[in-house]
């Protein structure tokens, strides 16, 4: 829920039920934890307090003057791995999509395979396990096996956005937490640009 005061996420957080997040909104941050604008696991309402005016603090810091224009306020996600999903349209390439590990750490691991937007779903899965991390995919040490499947639909409807929709410029899911098999894959963050290439 878009929430613009604290009393706000109280009410929204004792409907949706704890532990939650909460991530500070506005077009001017495009990476949120970079400027301390999450705030993960928050309890109940003391934790949701002090995290609601440890993350004002923490953009006031980081962003000087910066207004936000509210909070989104989800319930916590399951635990999984963190992929990255993006899409984009390059001037010489087109339209590209973006797959691969790593959700916030994605610069460091550099472990992504590039895809054209009208990929097969059998084709997406058989890229996902060339990442160089898919043991992790498959069910690693004792883990059960993750919902390729699931990441595969997500990828697919992510192509069917950027071909229908020519005035989107980039589109990124990050992190898109994969669940076990079965259980789905989540965007728990996203970001969208329209605009000339």
């Amino acid at each position: 829920r878009f929430v613009q005061s604290l009393e706000e996420a109280v009410q929204a957080a004792a409907a949706i039920g704890y532990p939650i997040v909460i991530k500070a909104q506005s077009p001017d941050i495009s990476h949120k934890s970079d400027v301390g604008g999450v705030m993960l696991a928050l309890a109940d309402v003391s934790a949701l307090t002090a995290g609601w005016e440890q993350l004002h603090a923490n953009i006031a810091r980081h962003r000087p003057g910066l207004v936000l224009d509210g909070v989104l306020l989800e319930r916590m996600g399951p635990r999984g791995v963190e992929l990255i999903i993006g899409a984009k349209r390059d001037a010489e390439w087109g339209a590209v999509i973006l797959a691969g590990f790593g959700g916030v750490q994605a610069e460091i691991l550099k472990d992504v395979r590039l895809l054209t937007p009208d990929i097969t779903l059998d084709g997406i899965v058989q890229e996902l396990l060339l990442l160089k991390s898919a043991p992790l995919l498959r069910g690693f040490r004792g883990s059960a096996p993750l919902d390729v499947l699931a990441v595969a639909r997500l990828i697919s409807g992510l192509g069917a956005v950027l071909q229908s929709h020519p005035e989107l410029r980039e589109i990124d899911l990050n992190p898109v937490l994969v669940c076990p098999e079965g259980q789905g894959a989540v965007a728990l963050d996203a970001l969208m640009l329209a605009g000339a290439v």
